[in-house]
């Protein structure tokens, strides 16, 4: 018989630019991990899109990668849960395979559709959603899809969320989590459910939408195929699990209104938990359900976190020094010499628009301020705070719904020392 020490637990994040994957022991310790990077495709302005082979690739590549750092039996990895990024959009046909590239939650082509789906619904898809209405959303990218690939629409036989799709090639079940459908704009965030009113307003089948689970619920497992791929065992259980910030939350102990985590990865979010969906139109916050099934998360958001750092990194300082030379060893070079607010310069890191508090696709990025005598680490510490202080915006709104702040737990790459 297994003891705490010798039963493992395998975690599977599917991130923007990652998939990351770590197994620890019954008692929480981490035993191995790793990562396998992907690429984001930008075919036209505005688009960001992504290969779900690629996204399974990856995963078989970090799955067997980190089980091989290890001797183990596969018979003790009890149990496989799933995380991932939000809000993206992958259509599968009957065969349940991919019909195009999934349109990921940074997209920002659907402006009319937004535009189509504001003039529809007004706040009553917020009101019902607990969203506010924004491009990368799957509602508006499958309205998108509609329109402009009707070749594809017409093939469509089931739609399902990025970490899912990694799910459906481990298990051969088509599911989701109510913490991840929460990111759709066809949750009804208070009921946990889809939304009739929503998905049959928008002429969408509702048989296209995958069966729900709470994140602890079992949804799936290792199939005799995939156990030929990776070092799993056949009939290991996977669980719903959740999508990535609301995973992040669990893990940082976040249970409690004004416990609150922030999260710099290639977006950045600042959530906390609720006993019941605040819903607060116009200002850009989510409410979503939370992994503990009487709770739901409030939060906000940028669209630029890290991925402004890995901008700055690779278009304007690419080629110093060591090809290694990376944004967070180049921080610790240039910044200790630099004083708060770079000698009054300000950076606004709307690379792709804006959603807390602006909402605005077409916001964009600016370096105000600049002069002779900024340097380099000027530049780069003004990127940090402007991320930062993008964040605030959202701190800021959680005041003004009467949440006082009791405590802040930092995760993500953005709170790498």
């Amino acid at each position: 018989m297994w003891s705490v020490r010798t039963v493992y637990f395998l975690g599977i994040d599917l991130g923007t630019s990652s998939i990351k994957v770590i197994l620890v022991d019954g008692t929480g310790k981490v035993i191995s991990k790793s990562f396998e990077i992907y690429s984001i495709y930008s075919p036209y302005p505005g688009w960001a899109e992504q290969s779900p082979e690629e996204w399974w690739n990856a995963a078989v590549k970090a799955i067997n990668k980190t089980i091989n750092q290890v001797h183990i039996n596969s018979s003790q990895v009890q149990g496989v849960g799933i995380s991932g990024q939000t809000h993206g959009t992958v259509v599968l046909d009957k065969n349940l395979l991919p019909l195009r590239s999934a349109i990921i939650w940074m997209d920002q082509r659907s402006v009319s559709e937004v535009k189509r789906l504001e003039e529809k619904f007004g706040k009553r898809l917020t009101h019902i959603t607990g969203l506010p209405i924004a491009c990368g959303f799957m509602a508006p990218s499958l309205l998108w899809i509609k329109e402009n690939e009707p070749s594809i629409w017409d093939r469509i036989y089931k739609v399902i969320l990025p970490k899912d799709y990694i799910r459906l090639k481990l298990s051969g079940v088509i599911a989701s989590d109510v913490t991840d459908a929460g990111g759709t704009l066809l949750l009804d965030t208070a009921k946990r459910n889809w939304s009739r009113e929503i998905v049959d307003g928008l002429n969408i089948p509702y048989d296209f939408l995958p069966p729900l689970y709470e994140s602890s619920q079992i949804a799936g497992q290792i199939t005799k195929k995939a156990s030929k791929e990776i070092l799993l065992k056949e009939g290991t259980p996977i669980f719903a699990g959740g999508a990535d910030q609301v995973m992040m939350a669990v893990g940082s102990g976040v249970v409690e209104t004004g416990e609150i985590a922030s999260s710099i990865g290639t977006g950045g979010l600042l959530l906390t938990v609720t006993d019941y969906p605040i819903i607060k139109p116009g200002k850009a916050l989510h409410t979503i359900p939370y992994a503990l099934s009487k709770k739901w998360i409030l939060m906000g958001g940028i669209i630029c976190g890290g991925l402004s750092l890995n901008w700055f990194l690779s278009q304007i300082i690419s080629g110093e020094g060591s090809k290694e030379l990376n944004f967070h060893q180049l921080f610790r070079k240039k910044i200790p010499s630099i004083s708060a607010a770079s000698k009054g310069l300000l950076f606004l890191p709307y690379l792709k628009g804006e959603r807390t508090p602006y909402l605005d696709p077409q916001a964009r990025g600016a370096f105000i301020g600049l002069r002779f005598s900024h340097c380099q680490g000027d530049l780069i510490r003004a990127v940090m705070e402007g991320v930062v202080f993008a964040l605030r915006d959202s701190l800021e709104e959680f005041r003004k719904l009467g949440i006082k702040p009791s405590y802040i737990v930092a995760s993500g790459g953005g709170a790498k020392k």
